[in-house]
C-alpha cells in the first residue's frame, strides 16, 4: 500500500513538479498541516502538492490520474469534518498558494482564486470600492464555501453566494481547463452552485460585484433569560425579511467560558446599507444586553471581528426547520441541558457550544432562480424556514468523542421533535452538516439526477467520485 502512495509523490516529481511537493518532516509540510482551522481535520498525507497556477493544477491532475492512490483537495481548509479536505494514505492538493484577487472595472467582475480567505478578499476589493457576496467569518475559505451554496449577510438582497458566480474556471479530470457560465458549459455552471466536489477543481471564481458600502451592525449578547423573547424576534424577522432584504439576523444560544460562565444568547444584527438602528431591529434592540458591539464598519472589519477560534476539535450538525418559535425554544431548552451534562463529563470546563438559528426566507431561493438557478433545491421549500446549527468545540480527541456522541443525540432528538410537530424541512445546508448527514440527497430527486448527469459528462472516468475524495460525492447518494 505504501508503495502506491510513494508512487503518487514520485509521479509528481517525474512530471517536473518537484518544486511544488512538500514531504513529511519538512517545515513547510508541518506548517501547512497546522494551518487547518479545525484540529481534528489534518490527516498527514504522504505528500502535499501546492500548485501556483491553473496550468500547474492541470499538470498535477494529469500526473495523479496515471497512478493508483487517493487524493484530497484543500482550498481554505475551514470545513470541520475529518476527510473533507485532507487524507492520510494519499496526496493532498493544497490550493493555498493561488491567492489572486483582481477586479475588472469594465465587466465589474471580481476574479478570485481558491487560496485566500474571505477577509482577504473583502480587504483587497475595498481598493476598488466594491464588494462581493461572501462568507461572514473572515477565516472561511473560498472553494468549499461557494460550491456548497454560501450563506451571507447579503443573501436577502442577492441570494446565496454561489448565485453570484458569473463564471467558474475548472480543471477537469483529464486536465482540460474549461469555463462554466450561463452561455458556455451552462450545465456545469448550474451544478457547481451547490454541487460540491463532483466535477473538477475550480481554480477561479468570477463574481458579480456591487459598490462597497459600510455596514451597520455587530454582535450583542443577552442573558439566557431573554432567550424566549429573542426567539420570537427571530420568527418575526424571518417573516418580515422580504420587506427588509438588506438586513440580516442570527441568534445563538452559546456557552463560552472564556467570556462568561453562564449561557448567553448572542445575536448578530446587520444592515448592509449602513442604516443605523434600522426599523427591522426595533424589537431586538429593546431586549437588554450585557455586551453590545454594534457600529458602522466595513464588511472586511465585520468578517474579521468575530472569528471562530481555530485549533479546536470541532463537531457540527445542522437541520432546516419551519419558522416557528416552538422549535427555537425547544432547542434552547435542550442546549441548557446539554451544557449541564457536558460540565459533568468535561470537568475542566474547556469546551464551547453554539446553538444557532438564522433566517431562510423564501426570498433567498427567489434570487437563485432569477440568477439562473442552482442545485440546492431550496425553491421547493414554499414557506419561510430557519437554518439551525449546533457546534461543539473541545481540546482533545477523547473529549471530541464525547461531544460527537452528545451532538449526534441532540440533532436526532431535535429532528424527532420537529417531525412530530410538523416543523421539519427536508433540506440540509451542505457547509454546516456533519459527515454522517446527507445534504446532496436533500436537494431533491431532480437535482440529484442532474448532478449525476453533469458529473458523468465532465468526469466520465469517475476520478472525482473514486480517487479525489474531498467534498460530498453524488455516487454515495442512494439512487
Amino acid at each position: 500500500m505504501d508503495t502506491d502512495k510513494l508512487t503518487q509523490c514520485n509521479s509528481l516529481v517525474d512530471a517536473g513538479l518537484q518544486e511544488l511537493v512538500l514531504l513529511p518532516g519538512s517545515n513547510d509540510y508541518v506548517n501547512r498541516e497546522a494551518s487547518y482551522w479545525a484540529a481534528n481535520v489534518p490527516l498527514h498525507p504522504k505528500c502535499i502538492v501546492r500548485p501556483r497556477t491553473t496550468e500547474e493544477v492541470s499538470r498535477v491532475i494529469k500526473a495523479l490520474a496515471k497512478v493508483d492512490g487517493l487524493v484530497a483537495l484543500r482550498s481554505g481548509g475551514h470545513t470541520q469534518w475529518a476527510g473533507s479536505n485532507d487524507i492520510h494514505d494519499g496526496v493532498t492538493i493544497d490550493l493555498g498558494r493561488m491567492t489572486d484577487v483582481t477586479y475588472d472595472a469594465h465587466s465589474q467582475l471580481a476574479s478570485i482564486q481558491p487560496g485566500p480567505r474571505w477577509g482577504d478578499v473583502y480587504q483587497e476589493l475595498l481598493k476598488y470600492d466594491v464588494c462581493v457576496t461572501g462568507g461572514r467569518d473572515g477565516n472561511v475559505g473560498i472553494g468549499g464555501y461557494l460550491t456548497g451554496g454560501g450563506n451571507s449577510y447579503y443573501a436577502g438582497l442577492r441570494g446565496f453566494a454561489c448565485d453570484n458566480v458569473a463564471n467558474f474556471e475548472v480543471v477537469l479530470a483529464n486536465g482540460e481547463i474549461v469555463n462554466a457560465n450561463a452561455t458556455s458549459n451552462s450545465d456545469l455552471w448550474t451544478a457547481l452552485k451547490g454541487g460540491s466536489g463532483n466535477f473538477g477543481i475550480v481554480t477561479r471564481f468570477d463574481m458579480y460585484t456591487f459598490p462597497a458600502k459600510n455596514l451597520w451592525g455587530g454582535i450583542r449578547a443577552a442573558a439566557r433569560s431573554e432567550g424566549d423573547e429573542l426567539a420570537q424576534t427571530m420568527v418575526d424577522f424571518t417573516n418580515d425579511n422580504q420587506k427588509n432584504p438588506e438586513d440580516a439576523y442570527i441568534i445563538n444560544y452559546t456557552f463560552n467560558p472564556g467570556s462568561s460562565l453562564d449561557i448567553l444568547v448572542a445575536h448578530v444584527i446587520v444592515d448592509t446599507n449602513g442604516m443605523a438602528n434600522a426599523s427591522a431591529f426595533d424589537k431586538i434592540q429593546k431586549v437588554p444586553v450585557i455586551v453590545s458591539d454594534v457600529k458602522e464598519r466595513t464588511m472586511a472589519n465585520m468578517a474579521d471581528s468575530y472569528l471562530l477560534p481555530s485549533d479546536q476539535q470541532q463537531v457540527w450538525f445542522s437541520l432546516t426547520l419551519k419558522n416557528d418559535v416552538r422549535v427555537i425554544k425547544k432547542a434552547g431548552e435542550m442546549h441548557d441541558k446539554l451544557v449541564d451534562e457536558l460540565k459533568g463529563l468535561l470537568p475542566d470546563g474547556k469546551f464551547t457550544t453554539q446553538c444557532l438559528f438564522q433566517p431562510i426566507p423564501t426570498l433567498f431561493a427567489e434570487h437563485s432562480v432569477q440568477h439562473g438557478g442552482n442545485v440546492l433545491g431550496l425553491e421547493k421549500v414554499e414557506e419561510n424556514a430557519l437554518l439551525w446549527l449546533i457546534t461543539g468545540a473541545t481540546q482533545n480527541l477523547e473529549e471530541q468523542t464525547i461531544m460527537q456522541n452528545k451532538l449526534t443525540a441532540f440533532s436526532a432528538t431535535l429532528e424527532e421533535f420537529a417531525k412530530s410537530e410538523g416543523l421539519l424541512v427536508d433540506w440540509q445546508y451542505l457547509n454546516y452538516v456533519d459527515k454522517t448527514q446527507n445534504p446532496l440527497k436533500s436537494y431533491g430527486q431532480d437535482n440529484v439526477k442532474f448532478i449525476r448527469q453533469v458529473a458523468a459528462k465532465y468526469d466520465p472516468s469517475g476520478m472525482f467520485q473514486t480517487k479525489v475524495v474531498s467534498g460530498w460525492k453524488i455516487s454515495k447518494v442512494d439512487a
